[in-house]
C-alpha cells in the first residue's frame, strides 16, 4: 500500500477515534463509579422479605422503591406468578375504575396495588389460611367439627341463679353449674364483669377455677386452656373492684403524653395479668369528633385521629407488655354516631375515603402495631354495606352492621388491611344486633362476615337457658353440614384463635404461675395509685380564669364550699381537700365541706352556706345535650350560684367532670377546670383508698388550689352553646385550648447585654407585661440570681436577700426595673435562674428553674498596649474541628500520592488528542520534505 494512503488511513482512524472515545468513555466513566451497595441481591431479597412481612412498611421507604426491588426481585422461574400477578392486577384495575371512592392514583399508588395483587396471586392462602405453627395445626386438625364452633364463642356468666335459688346472683365464684358448663363446651373463652372481679383474692381464684374447669385433671386430654377477658379501659368502663380505676382515655388525651398513656396501659396489663385475666377489650381507638356520642365520648382519647393513633397505641404496648391480649375497638368506628348501639341501631353516612381520612386511621396504627385483636361496631355503614335485611322487630328494611358485613369484615380487615389477628364481635346481646336478628341467625352471620369469635351469642343466667347455647352450635352446625359455612372457614378462625393462646403463652397455662400474694402485691399498689393520680393532675385543664382568680389561695379562718351533683361524689372533693391540708397547702384551720345538690335544690337553699363560704367549687355533670337547657337542674343550679358568689364577691370555680362539652355553657362563670372522669368513689378517712376509685375530682380540688402541676390542653373541640344547643359550626374552645397558672409570668422578660467585662458592672433589665391583671393590686417579684457567677449591686429599686432579689410593685405599676450586676468569673452564664411573681394574695406564679435564662458573655479587661508597638492583628474566632480537619488533610494526601486512574475518560482523551497532533507534524514534516 503507497506511504499517502496509509497515512490518510491512519488519520482517518484517529479522527473516529477522536468523535467516538467520548461515547465509550461515557460507558467507562459508568462502570468506574463505585457500586449502590456491595452487595446489591442481598439488598433486594431484604426489601421483599420487609414487604411481604410488615405491612406497615411504606413508613419506612417510598411505595415506588418497594415496587420496584420488588419487580426486580422476580426472575424468569417466576413466570407463573408473574402470569396470576398480571391477571390480578388487570382485574384489580377494573374494580378502582368502577369505584365512586377510589380516584385515578398516581404512579406509586398503583405500584403498591401491584405488589399487593403479586402477594395475593402467589398466595391467596395469605388471607384464607392463617400461617401456623406445626403445635396449632395439630390441635386444629385433631379438632370435631363442634369443638371448632365452640372455640369461637365467649360467653358471660355474670350472675347466675343455681336450681333451688330464688334469685340470681353475682357469680364470683365457680359454682358447679357454670364448671360443668364450661368442662363440657369447650368454649373458646369466657367474658368478666365487675360482677365477677370484686376483690384481688376473690378474682384470682375465679379465674384459677375457671381455667381448671375448661383444662380439667387429665394430661393431654385435647382440652384448651380460655381465653379469659374483661373491658378494662380504666375511667367510665372500669371492673376491678380493688384495682387502679385511671381517670380514662379522654384525661389521657388531655396530657398528649403517650409516656403517660404507656404508664396507664402498663398498670392495666400488670394488674390484669396477676389476677389470671389474659385479654383486655381494650383500648378504644374510637375518634370522638361527634359531641352528641352517648355511648364513646370519655372512652376516646380524642377528636383528632392522630391524637387517638399516638395514645392509643402507647397504652396498647403498655397492656401486652405483661402478656395480656388486647383488642382495639370499634372497629371501623364508634365516634361519630347519636345513638347508643347498646339501645338502637346507628347509622353512620359515610364514605370509604371519609372514614379512611378520620375513624379507620387510628385502627390502621393499631394493626401496624401488631394489635392482637380488632372488636367490630354494631353500627351500619351504608356507603360501605349496601345489602339490606329486614329487622325482626320493627318490619323495617335495615343495612347490614359492621359486626356481620363481609364487605367490612373480610374486605376491609382482611384484604385491604391485611390484619391477621383475631376478630371479636362487639357483645350480640346489645340491641343493635338482639332486636333486630335471630340469636343463632346474627351468630351465622357473623362467622360468614370474617368474625373469629363471637362474643355473648346468648344470655346465661341458669341451668336451663345452656338450652339456648346448644341451639346456636346445633344452627352452626348444620349451616356447615349445608354448604354455608366451609369447614375451611371455621379452620380459619380456630387457626388464629389458638395462634393468640400460643403468642400469649395461654396454651402453656401453669395454674401455680400466679399466686395470692403476688396478686395482692400488685393489684391496686402504692406505685400504681401514685402513677394514677400523677396523671389524673395532669389531665386537668383550665379553660377560663378570669381576673386570674385561680388558683385559690385560702388562709386560716376561710372556708371551703364544695357542691356535688351526686352523693358519690362527695368523697372525692372531700379526699382531694385531705391531700391539701396533709401536704400543708391549705392550712390546717380552714374548714370545709362538701355535699351534693339534686333536683329539688334552690338557691334559697344554699344561699346561708354560700355567704359563709370564702371559696366554692361546683360540680358540673352534662351526660347529654337535653341536659344543657338552662332549666335542667344539672345546669341551674351551677349556674344559679355562680351568679350568686359574683354579686357576693365569692370567689368561684366550676369543675366539669364528664364529657368536657359543657364548659361553654357557663358564660358568667369566671374560672372552669375540666377533669374528664366522674367516677365516685366510698366514703374514705384514707388519703389513698383501699378500694378502687375515680381519681379525676380530687386532682382537680388539687389543680384549682394549686397543689398539683397541670399540662392539660382540651382533646376536643368544644362547640358554642345556645339556648341549650350545641352549635354544628360555631367553637367556643378549640381543640388544644388550656391556659396555665404561670401564665401571668411567662411573657415577664430579663435582657441582658451579649457581653461585659469582667468585673465590671453592667445591668440587667426587667420587662414586665401581660400579668393577666394581677397588676391591678400590689405584687411582688422575686428574681433567683446566679452568685456563683455575678455579684448583685445595690439599688433602691429593691433589696437583696441572699440570692434573690425582692421587687416589690404598687398596683399597676408595670415600669421596667434595672438590676445591677458584676460578672466574677469568665465564661457564658445567665444571671437570673427562676422568676416568680407574688400577688396581693401571697399566690405563687412561677415558670420554673431555667425558663429565665437570658446568656451574658463574661470576658477579661483588656490589658494596655507597650508604647510604639502596633496593635496586633484581630483574629477570626471559629469553630474548629481538629478530628475532621486531619481527616480532610489525610484524603488530601492521599489523592495527591494516587496515580491517575487508565479508565478515566477524560485522561485518555487528551492523551489521543496529544498524539493525534504528533501524527499530523510527522504526516506535515514528511509532505515538505518530499516537496523538497
Amino acid at each position: 500500500m503507497p506511504m499517502m494512503k496509509r497515512y490518510k488511513l491512519l488519520l482517518a482512524l484517529a479522527l473516529s477515534l477522536l468523535v467516538f472515545w467520548p461515547l465509550g468513555g461515557i460507558k467507562a466513566d459508568t462502570a468506574n463509579q463505585p457500586p449502590e451497595s456491595a452487595n446489591q441481591s442481598e439488598q433486594i431479597s431484604a426489601a421483599v422479605a420487609t414487604d411481604s412481612s410488615d405491612s406497615g412498611a411504606g413508613a419506612r421507604g417510598t411505595p415506588s422503591q418497594d415496587s420496584q426491588i420488588a419487580a426486580k426481585a422476580l426472575t424468569v422461574s417466576d413466570a407463573s406468578a408473574v402470569a396470576a400477578t398480571e391477571t390480578a392486577a388487570s382485574s384489580q384495575a377494573a374494580n378502582a375504575e368502577n369505584s365512586v371512592d377510589n380516584p385515578a392514583k398516581p404512579a406509586t399508588a398503583q405500584s403498591a396495588e401491584v405488589s399487593s395483587a403479586t402477594n395475593q396471586a402467589q398466595g391467596q392462602a395469605a388471607t384464607d389460611a392463617p400461617p401456623a405453627s406445626k403445635r396449632v395445626q395439630e390441635l386444629v386438625a385433631d379438632m370435631t367439627l363442634r369443638q371448632k364452633i365452640t372455640q369461637m364463642l365467649m360467653p358471660d356468666f355474670r350472675k347466675w341463679q343455681q336450681e333451688g335459688q330464688a334469685s340470681q346472683s353475682d357469680m364470683t365464684e365457680l359454682n358447679k353449674e357454670v364448671a360443668e358448663a364450661v368442662d363440657k363446651y369447650d368454649f373458646g373463652g369466657v367474658i368478666l364483669f365487675a360482677e365477677n372481679v370484686k376483690g384481688t383474692a376473690q378474682t384470682l381464684a375465679l379465674t384459677q377455677a375457671l381455667q381448671q374447669a375448661a383444662i380439667g385433671n387429665q394430661a393431654n386430654n385435647g382440652k384448651l386452656p380460655l381465653l379469659l377477658a374483661i373491658d378494662q379501659e380504666g375511667g367510665i368502663v372500669y371492673r376491678l373492684g380493688s384495682g387502679t380505676a385511671l381517670p380514662g382515655n379522654m384525661a389521657v388525651g388531655a396530657t398528649r403524653d403517650p409516656e403517660l398513656a404507656n404508664q396507664a396501659g402498663q398498670i392495666i396489663g400488670r394488674e390484669l395479668s396477676a389476677l389470671g385475666l389474659n385479654v383486655n377489650f381494650a383500648p378504644v381507638f374510637d375518634t370522638n369528633n361527634n359531641p352528641q356520642n352517648p355511648v364513646i365520648g370519655l372512652r376516646s382519647f380524642s377528636s383528632d385521629p392522630k391524637v387517638v393513633a399516638r395514645l392509643g397505641t402507647a397504652m396498647m404496648e403498655g397492656i401486652q407488655k405483661y402478656n395480656v391480649a388486647v383488642a382495639a375497638k370499634h372497629f371501623p368506628g364508634h365516634g361519630d354516631t347519636a345513638v347508643d348501639s347498646h339501645t338502637g341501631l346507628p347509622l353512620v353516612d359515610k364514605s370509604y375515603a371519609e372514614l379512611e381520612a378520620l375513624e379507620l386511621l387510628p385502627f390502621k396504627a393499631a394493626i401496624d402495631k401488631n394489635a392482637d385483636m380488632l372488636m367490630t361496631a354494631h353500627i351500619q355503614y351504608p356507603q360501605i354495606e349496601k345489602d339490606t335485611v329486614i329487622s325482626k322487630q320493627t318490619g323495617e328494611t335495615i343495612y347490614i352492621p359492621a359486626t356481620l358485613s363481609d364487605d367490612i369484615i373480610t374486605g376491609i380487615v382482611r384484604k385491604k388491611f391485611g390484619y391477621k389477628g383475631v376478630v371479636v364481635s362487639d357483645a350480640m346481646g346489645m340491641d343493635a344486633i338482639a332486636k333486630n336478628f335471630g340469636e343463632s341467625e346474627a351468630a351465622i352471620m357473623a362467622i360468614k362476615s370474617g368474625v373469629d369469635v363471637v362474643l355473648m351469642p346468648t344470655v346465661l343466667r341458669s341451668k336451663s337457658d345452656l338450652a339456648k347455647i346448644d341451639k346456636i352450635i346445633n344452627d352452626i352446625e348444620q349451616a356447615v353440614q349445608r354448604g354455608d359455612i366451609p369447614v375451611s372457614r371455621l379452620d380459619e378462625s380456630v387457626t388464629r384463635i389458638l395462634n393468640l393462646k400460643e403468642k400469649r403463652g395461654i396454651l402453656d397455662f401453669d395454674l401455680s404461675e400466679r399466686t395470692q400474694a403476688k396478686a395482692e402485691a400488685t393489684v391496686g399498689s402504692e406505685l400504681n395509685r401514685d402513677t394514677e393520680q400523677k396523671i389524673a393532675a395532669s389531665a386537668v385543664t383550665v379553660v377560663k380564669n378570669g381576673d386570674t382568680v385561680l388558683p385559690f389561695k385560702v388562709k386560716s379562718g376561710d372556708r371551703i364550699l364544695m357542691l356535688a351533683a351526686y352523693d358519690d361524689e362527695v368523697p372525692g372533693l372531700e379526699l382531694g381537700v385531705k391531700r391539701l391540708i396533709a401536704d400543708g397547702v391549705i392550712p390546717a384551720g380552714v374548714t370545709y365541706e362538701a355535699l351534693n345538690y339534686s333536683k329539688t335544690t334552690k338557691l334559697e337553699d344554699l344561699k346561708g352556706k354560700i355567704d359563709q363560704a370564702t371559696h366554692l367549687v361546683l360540680i358540673s355533670e352534662i351526660g347529654r345535650q337535653s341536659q344543657l337547657a338552662s332549666d335542667f337542674w344539672l345546669t341551674r343550679v351551677p349556674t344559679e350560684v355562680v351568679d350568686y358568689a359574683n354579686a357576693t364577691g365569692k370567689q368561684a370555680a366550676i369543675m366539669s367532670i364528664s364529657k368536657p362539652y359543657d364548659v361553654a355553657n357557663y358564660p358568667n362563670a369566671k374560672a372552669i377546670v375540666a377533669v374528664y372522669g366522674n367516677k365516685g368513689m366510698d366514703p374514705t378517712e384514707s388519703l389513698k383508698p383501699d378500694s378502687a376509685f375515680g381519681p379525676n375530682i380530687p386532682a382537680g380540688v388539687e389543680v384549682i388550689f394549686n397543689g398539683q402541676n397541670h399540662v392539660g390542653k382540651l382533646p376536643v373541640n368544644v362547640p358554642s352553646i345556645k339556648d341549650g344547643i350545641m352549635s354544628e359550626t360555631e367553637v367556643a374552645y378549640p381543640i388544644g385550648h388550656g391556659l396555665f397558672y404561670t401564665d401571668p409570668v411567662k411573657d415577664i422578660k430579663v435582657n441582658v447585654p451579649a457581653s461585659a467585662q469582667l468585673d465590671q458592672p453592667f445591668t440587667a433589665t426587667v420587662t414586665l407585661s401581660g400579668l393577666n391583671g394581677l397588676e391591678k393590686n400590689d405584687y411582688r417579684l422575686a428574681l433567683k440570681m446566679d452568685t456563683q457567677h455575678f455579684s448583685i449591686m445595690p439599688s433602691p429599686d429593691y433589696t437583696i436577700s441572699g440570692d434573690t432579689v425582692l421587687i416589690s410593685k404598687k398596683a399597676n405599676d408595670t415600669n421596667p426595673v434595672e438590676i445591677s450586676l458584676k460578672g466574677l468569673v469568665e465564661g457564658q452564664f445567665s444571671p437570673v435562674l427562676s422568676l416568680t411573681l407574688i400577688d396581693s394574695q401571697d399566690r405563687e406564679f412561677s415558670m420554673g428553674e431555667g425558663y429565665y435564662k437570658e446568656l451574658i458573655q463574661i470576658t477579661a479587661a483588656r490589658q494596655s498596649m507597650v508604647p510604639g508597638q502596633q496593635n496586633p492583628p484581630q483574629l477570626s474566632l471559629r469553630s474548629v474541628e481538629p478530628v475532621s480537619s486531619r481527616q480532610q488533610l489525610s484524603q488530601q494526601a492521599t489523592q495527591a500520592s494516587q496515580l491517575p486512574k487508565t479508565g478515566d475518560s477524560s485522561s485518555l482523551f487528551l492523551v489521543l488528542l496529544g498524539a493525534l497532533f504528533l501524527f499530523g507534524a510527522v504526516y506535515l514534516y514528511d509532505l515538505s520534505s518530499r516537496r523538497l
